[in-house]
């Protein structure tokens, strides 16, 4: 089953949508303002259920948001309408994305970026980032850090995430050290309507890239990296045992 086919409808009632209502709510806005950045047109990739996307068009910018995910962008979709808000939202791949220097900013969020699993896919991802930005526009994403995958995800291997009366969530976690790949095997009892129960599962991975890798990928397709932390509603500097990285990243112009 391809990933987020049977867990999107699980996945919007999880806790996975606090941490792209709070980056809208608070932590992006009050980035930008300290970096005296106002974007009027934005392109959210890997928006998933959308609830980022929406919460920024609710705040004034003209939003696109995509994703590979036909299921995602259904609910993104709906979340929109319900929060009467103008996204435009669309099945895309983050690289082959087709547009150009029509954005202010880029962003791409809760470590999508870990699910390209090779090199080129990476950069062909930052490439159509770079491509999709006018000239002085900011590219800001995160990713979990190799420490993150094969050390915090590896401090509990199974684990329950997320329950209610018509479903259990699991998780089993294991990681590849040779390859930096961190797999999570996701397993789903779904109630039905009838009262019985369907079981569906999925794999997901994602991989662990060397910071200074990810930083060479961006200049070589011609950013300028201005801020990097570990943390970025602290700001906070990127230790050898942050979890995750954020990066900004600007198009010169």
């Amino acid at each position: 089953m391809p990933i987020y086919e049977g867990f999107a409808s699980i996945y919007q009632r999880g806790p996975y949508v606090r941490f792209s209502q709070n980056l809208a709510a608070s932590v992006l806005p009050e980035y930008l303002d300290a970096l005296n950045f106002q974007p009027q047109r934005l392109l959210d990739v890997a928006c998933g259920e959308g609830s980022f996307a929406v919460s920024m068009a609710q705040r004034g910018c003209q939003v696109t948001g995509v994703d590979r995910s036909q299921e995602m962008i259904a609910l993104a979709v709906a979340r929109a309408r319900e929060g009467d808000a103008a996204v435009d939202f669309r099945i895309e791949d983050m690289r082959h994305l087709p547009f150009k220097e029509e954005f202010d900013l880029v962003t791409c969020f809760f470590d999508s970026m870990n699910y390209l699993l090779s090199v080129r896919d990476l950069h062909d991802a930052i490439r159509c980032a770079y491509d999709a930005l006018r000239p002085g526009g900011l590219y800001i994403f995160d990713m979990n850090t190799i420490y993150g995958l094969a050390v915090d995800w590896m401090r509990e291997k199974t684990y329950i995430q997320n329950q209610a009366d018509d479903f259990i969530e699991l998780h089993q976690h294991e990681f590849d050290y040779e390859n930096l790949v961190a797999t999570m095997a996701l397993t789903i009892f779904k109630k039905l309507d009838n009262g019985l129960w369907e079981r569906i599962e999925e794999t997901h991975q994602e991989r662990g890239y060397p910071v200074a890798d990810v930083q060479f990928l961006l200049r070589e397709t011609g950013f300028e990296v201005i801020d990097m932390f570990g943390s970025l509603s602290k700001r906070s500097e990127l230790q050898t045992t942050s979890p995750r990285v954020w990066f900004t990243a600007k198009k010169p112009g």
